[in-house]
Protein backbone atom coordinates (compact mmCIF):
# COMPACT_ATOMS: atom_id res chain seq x y z
CA UNK A 1 0.00 0.00 0.00
CA UNK A 2 2.58 2.41 1.08
CA UNK A 3 4.55 1.98 -2.22
CA UNK A 4 0.44 2.80 -4.34
CA UNK A 5 0.36 5.97 -1.99
CA UNK A 6 3.77 7.58 -2.98
CA UNK A 7 2.75 7.09 -6.41
CA UNK A 8 -0.31 9.09 -6.42
CA UNK A 9 2.18 12.20 -5.67
CA UNK A 10 3.04 11.73 -9.31
CA UNK A 11 -0.45 12.09 -10.77
CA UNK A 12 -1.95 14.26 -8.55
CA UNK A 13 -0.69 18.16 -7.13
CA UNK A 14 -0.59 18.82 -3.40
CA UNK A 15 -1.00 14.66 -1.63
CA UNK A 16 0.08 14.55 1.50
CA UNK A 17 0.70 11.31 3.50
CA UNK A 18 0.41 11.38 7.50
CA UNK A 19 2.46 8.81 9.12
CA UNK A 20 2.32 7.69 12.60
CA UNK A 21 4.71 6.42 14.72
CA UNK A 22 1.68 4.16 16.74
CA UNK A 23 -0.71 2.54 14.38
CA UNK A 24 -3.61 4.50 14.73
CA UNK A 25 -7.64 3.81 15.26
CA UNK A 26 -9.71 5.09 12.58
CA UNK A 27 -11.00 7.54 14.35
CA UNK A 28 -7.12 9.20 15.51
CA UNK A 29 -6.24 8.69 11.95
CA UNK A 30 -9.70 10.87 10.64
CA UNK A 31 -8.67 13.26 13.79
CA UNK A 32 -5.24 13.46 12.42
CA UNK A 33 -6.39 14.64 8.90
CA UNK A 34 -9.06 17.32 9.84
CA UNK A 35 -5.79 18.94 12.44
CA UNK A 36 -3.15 18.67 10.25
CA UNK A 37 -5.26 20.57 7.71
CA UNK A 38 -7.20 23.07 9.90
CA UNK A 39 -7.62 25.74 7.15
CA UNK A 40 -9.64 23.04 4.47
CA UNK A 41 -12.71 23.82 3.60
CA UNK A 42 -13.57 20.11 3.48
CA UNK A 43 -12.24 16.20 3.50
CA UNK A 44 -13.27 12.56 2.62
CA UNK A 45 -12.53 9.88 4.91
CA UNK A 46 -12.77 6.22 2.83
CA UNK A 47 -12.32 2.63 4.49
CA UNK A 48 -9.42 1.02 3.57
CA UNK A 49 -11.31 -1.73 1.09
CA UNK A 50 -12.89 0.55 -1.40
CA UNK A 51 -12.48 2.22 -4.53
CA UNK A 52 -13.57 4.82 -5.95
CA UNK A 53 -15.48 4.58 -9.76
CA UNK A 54 -13.86 6.29 -12.39
CA UNK A 55 -14.90 9.98 -12.84
CA UNK A 56 -16.40 9.88 -8.78
CA UNK A 57 -13.44 11.97 -7.25
CA UNK A 58 -14.01 14.90 -9.74
CA UNK A 59 -17.84 14.73 -9.32
CA UNK A 60 -17.58 14.73 -5.18
CA UNK A 61 -15.21 17.47 -5.41
CA UNK A 62 -17.68 19.48 -7.58
CA UNK A 63 -20.14 18.75 -4.56
CA UNK A 64 -17.78 19.77 -1.43
CA UNK A 65 -16.37 22.34 -3.16
CA UNK A 66 -19.72 24.10 -3.74
CA UNK A 67 -21.39 22.55 -0.92
CA UNK A 68 -18.89 24.39 1.50
CA UNK A 69 -19.05 28.03 -0.06
CA UNK A 70 -22.80 27.78 0.21
CA UNK A 71 -23.59 25.84 3.00
CA UNK A 72 -25.82 23.46 1.15
CA UNK A 73 -23.86 20.22 2.02
CA UNK A 74 -22.45 19.24 5.92
CA UNK A 75 -21.62 15.75 5.42
CA UNK A 76 -21.91 13.46 1.79
CA UNK A 77 -22.30 9.91 1.83
CA UNK A 78 -21.15 8.09 -1.31
CA UNK A 79 -23.61 5.87 -3.68
CA UNK A 80 -22.32 2.48 -4.27
CA UNK A 81 -22.15 -0.04 -6.57
CA UNK A 82 -24.43 -2.30 -4.41
CA UNK A 83 -26.54 -2.02 -1.47
CA UNK A 84 -24.04 -1.99 1.79
CA UNK A 85 -26.47 -1.20 4.59
CA UNK A 86 -25.46 0.06 7.48
CA UNK A 87 -22.02 0.40 5.89
CA UNK A 88 -22.62 3.67 4.29
CA UNK A 89 -20.46 5.65 6.22
CA UNK A 90 -17.17 3.29 4.80
CA UNK A 91 -16.24 7.23 2.75
CA UNK A 92 -17.74 10.23 3.57
CA UNK A 93 -17.09 13.99 3.34
CA UNK A 94 -17.03 16.32 5.96
CA UNK A 95 -17.13 20.37 5.65
CA UNK A 96 -15.01 22.19 8.08
CA UNK A 97 -18.39 23.98 9.48
CA UNK A 98 -19.75 20.64 9.80
CA UNK A 99 -16.83 19.28 12.12
CA UNK A 100 -16.81 22.54 14.22
CA UNK A 101 -20.09 21.98 14.92
CA UNK A 102 -19.29 18.10 15.53
CA UNK A 103 -16.16 17.75 17.11
CA UNK A 104 -13.50 14.95 16.19
CA UNK A 105 -14.39 11.51 16.43
CA UNK A 106 -13.97 9.12 19.58
CA UNK A 107 -10.70 7.98 19.87
CA UNK A 108 -12.00 5.47 22.74
CA UNK A 109 -13.10 3.10 19.79
CA UNK A 110 -9.80 1.05 19.29
CA UNK A 111 -8.72 -0.27 16.66
CA UNK A 112 -11.82 -0.15 14.87
CA UNK A 113 -15.51 -1.18 13.43
CA UNK A 114 -18.23 1.06 15.68
CA UNK A 115 -16.99 4.57 14.77
CA UNK A 116 -18.81 5.10 12.03
CA UNK A 117 -22.07 3.86 14.12
CA UNK A 118 -21.20 6.50 16.88
CA UNK A 119 -20.42 8.94 14.56
CA UNK A 120 -23.87 8.56 13.30
CA UNK A 121 -25.68 8.32 16.55
CA UNK A 122 -23.91 11.80 17.54
CA UNK A 123 -24.63 13.57 14.15
CA UNK A 124 -28.48 12.25 14.34
CA UNK A 125 -28.80 13.68 17.70
CA UNK A 126 -27.41 17.05 17.03
CA UNK A 127 -29.03 20.12 17.20
CA UNK A 128 -30.32 20.82 14.81
CA UNK A 129 -29.32 17.59 13.42
CA UNK A 130 -26.91 17.11 10.44
CA UNK A 131 -28.28 16.17 7.15
CA UNK A 132 -26.32 13.71 5.47
CA UNK A 133 -26.70 13.95 1.73
CA UNK A 134 -26.31 10.65 -0.54
CA UNK A 135 -24.53 12.19 -3.68
CA UNK A 136 -26.05 9.36 -6.24
CA UNK A 137 -23.53 10.03 -9.02
CA UNK A 138 -20.74 9.53 -6.31
CA UNK A 139 -20.24 5.89 -7.01
CA UNK A 140 -17.76 3.81 -4.88
CA UNK A 141 -17.32 -0.17 -4.53
CA UNK A 142 -16.43 -1.89 -1.22
CA UNK A 143 -14.67 -4.84 -1.35
CA UNK A 144 -12.34 -7.22 -4.05
CA UNK A 145 -13.75 -6.05 -7.29
CA UNK A 146 -15.43 -9.37 -8.20
CA UNK A 147 -17.57 -9.18 -4.94
CA UNK A 148 -21.49 -8.16 -4.68
CA UNK A 149 -22.30 -8.17 -1.26
CA UNK A 150 -21.08 -6.33 2.12
CA UNK A 151 -19.06 -8.29 3.75
CA UNK A 152 -18.15 -6.48 7.29
CA UNK A 153 -13.80 -6.28 8.51
CA UNK A 154 -15.32 -7.13 12.05
CA UNK A 155 -14.67 -10.16 13.69
CA UNK A 156 -16.88 -11.57 17.40
CA UNK A 157 -14.45 -12.16 20.21
CA UNK A 158 -13.30 -15.80 20.05
CA UNK A 159 -14.46 -16.39 16.41
CA UNK A 160 -12.65 -19.48 15.37
CA UNK A 161 -12.94 -18.42 11.89
CA UNK A 162 -10.89 -15.23 12.66
CA UNK A 163 -8.36 -16.71 14.88
CA UNK A 164 -5.61 -13.83 13.28
CA UNK A 165 -7.87 -11.15 13.43
CA UNK A 166 -8.51 -11.92 17.56
CA UNK A 167 -5.17 -12.51 18.02
CA UNK A 168 -4.39 -8.96 16.06
CA UNK A 169 -7.32 -7.41 18.34
CA UNK A 170 -6.14 -8.71 21.16
CA UNK A 171 -2.29 -7.33 20.63
CA UNK A 172 -3.61 -4.05 20.03
CA UNK A 173 -5.90 -3.75 22.56
CA UNK A 174 -3.05 -4.77 25.24
CA UNK A 175 -0.42 -2.31 23.88
CA UNK A 176 -3.23 0.37 23.82
CA UNK A 177 -4.10 -0.46 27.93
CA UNK A 178 -0.18 -0.50 28.59
CA UNK A 179 0.23 3.09 26.75
CA UNK A 180 -2.98 4.38 29.17
CA UNK A 181 -1.65 2.78 32.52
CA UNK A 182 1.45 4.19 31.72
CA UNK A 183 -0.03 7.60 31.00
CA UNK A 184 -2.40 7.72 33.62
CA UNK A 185 0.50 6.77 36.39
CA UNK A 186 2.11 9.81 34.48
CA UNK A 187 -0.42 12.09 35.27
CA UNK A 188 -0.41 10.80 39.12
CA UNK A 189 3.55 11.52 39.37
CA UNK A 190 2.68 15.06 38.10
CA UNK A 191 0.20 15.87 40.64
Amino acid sequence: MWYELEHLKDYAENVVIITCTDPPSVAEGWNAVFQAFPDEPWGVYCARDTAWMPGSLQKLAGHMWGGAGNGSIELALMNWTFNIGGGLYNAFAMTRSAVNRFGLFDENIYPAFYEDNDFQLRQARMQPPMQPKVLGDVVMHHGKPHESAYLTGMATPDDPNHTPLDDKMRSHMSHRAKGLAQSQATDQVAQ
